[in-house]
């Protein structure tokens, strides 16, 4: 039986959580519920619904166009999870752009109904295209408050590589960028992952009074937290003859730059001979990347691992020696936690953390000659490189105060609260 709207008063908040970053198999698969776990802000709401509008894509499964029936499941006691697909119906299967579409609108208002029935208070978003359209169509037809997480700066990733944010869903970012616009201006609250992209977001639409940030660091793995010597040494290096290891942490795509960093270790390898590189990650740029290494005769000192846990990342980075970082997001966070000296390019957050910090090198953006240079320094001069490990493992647990990040959070959803619509 449903609940009066009475009923609900003195209750905790509710929220609906849209993101299409991971579905709930890859959760499982790559140890990674801590982002499921985080999302109920310490407590703080009383349920979450967390939503993949789309959860077909990231897994590359199959349609069976069974007509509308999204997937729910209970994740926790106070978790709900909720999938959806690209599209849903048998008549329009060959008219895929119309069927997505008629698709999204029904799921729309499938989750619309869902925060009326529900008294769902915040829909927060983690994009201000897909989901933070659809999460703006949701506070227009309910008395929701919008908030967008902004975890990227769209418009640097766009002007070093030319690729739009969503190029499956808009061709050109001049609509990217009306979008922005209209969904960052009608939000209740617009949170940067780091400064970096807050001031993105204010540059798009959004306003300082209702602009903050989310800090990114209570999603990471709590097996992150662990001292490096307690950690379990991975069986990677009873096989590796190397005595340095260096890592890449990321997609292998190419807003990240992964064939610097290719480019870097071989330079580093012609100096250092009994060095490796390992790879964690997946994308569409892995064969090039393969090809790249074969070409250059490095194939054997580099581990290509695909998408791994969170376990085995925890216990390879304890192995390693330095961090080689193009444009990392949270994994940054996860390499430094491991105590591991960090270079990474002058881009997005990565100075800012590292400059405060002291936990690595930065060196020109794109410039994987000095990148590699940085690294052969390290190894050289390793008592400076002891001190940015130190430095490293600080600001890591410094940006995983869970306590100090839910109380940030639960202050700005008082805050909102408090304010008339």
């Amino acid at each position: 039986m449903l609940k009066s709207a009475d009923e609900y008063e003195g209750q905790k908040p509710r929220i609906l959580y849209l993101d299409t970053a991971y579905t709930l198999k890859m959760v499982r698969e790559r140890s990674l519920e801590q982002e499921f776990n985080s999302r109920d802000c310490g407590g703080y709401f009383e349920h979450v619904w967390g939503v993949h509008p789309i959860a077909n894509v990231p897994e590359k499964r199959e349609i069976n166009y069974e007509g509308f029936k999204p997937t729910v499941v209970e994740f926790s006691e106070n978790q709900t999870v909720i999938e959806g697909l690209s599209a849903y119906y048998a008549s329009l299967k060959y008219f895929f752009p119309l069927n997505f579409l008629i698709s999204q609108i029904r799921f729309t208002r499938y989750l619309i109904n869902l925060v009326k029935t529900e008294h769902i208070n915040f829909v927060m978003c983690t994009d201000p295209y897909f989901t933070g359209l659809m999460g703006l169509f949701i506070k227009l037809f309910t008395k929701a408050k919008l908030v967008i997480w902004v975890c990227a700066n769209y418009d640097d990733v766009y002007n070093e590589t030319g690729a739009v944010a969503m190029p499956r869903l808009f061709k050109w970012r001049w609509i990217e960028k009306i979008i922005e616009r209209i969904v960052f201006r009608r939000s209740d609250l617009v949170a940067g992952g780091n400064q970096n992209n807050l001031e993105f977001a204010l540059k798009n639409g959004a306003t300082l009074k209702k602009g903050t940030v989310f800090p990114i660091g209570k999603l990471i793995y709590r097996e992150h937290l662990k001292e490096s010597r307690l950690r379990n040494q991975d069986e990677l290096f009873n096989t590796s003859k190397a005595n340095y290891h260096f890592i890449y942490v990321g997609r292998m795509i190419d807003l990240k730059f992964p064939d610097d960093v290719i480019k870097s270790f071989n330079e580093i390898q012609k100096i250092i001979p009994n060095s490796a590189l390992i790879m964690a990650g997946e994308g569409i740029m892995r064969e090039e990347l393969d090809k790249m290494a074969l070409e250059m005769g490095i194939q054997e000192k580099v581990y290509f691992l695909g998408n791994i846990s969170q376990m085995r990342l925890a216990n390879l980075l304890s192995g390693c020696f330095a961090v080689l970082s193009p444009l990392t997001g949270r994994s940054l966070i996860e390499v430094a936690l491991a105590g591991l000296p960090i270079v990474a390019y002058d881009r997005d957050w990565q100075v800012d953390f590292l400059e405060k910090s002291g936990a690595g090198v930065i060196v020109p953006f794109r410039d994987w000659q000095k990148m590699a240079e940085s690294a052969v320094y390290l190894i050289n001069n390793p008592e400076e490189a002891n001190v940015m490990a130190k430095c490293a493992r600080m600001a890591g647990l410094d940006a995983c105060n869970i306590e100090k990040l839910y109380d940030h959070e639960k202050n700005e959803f008082d805050n909102l609260l408090k304010r008339r619509n």
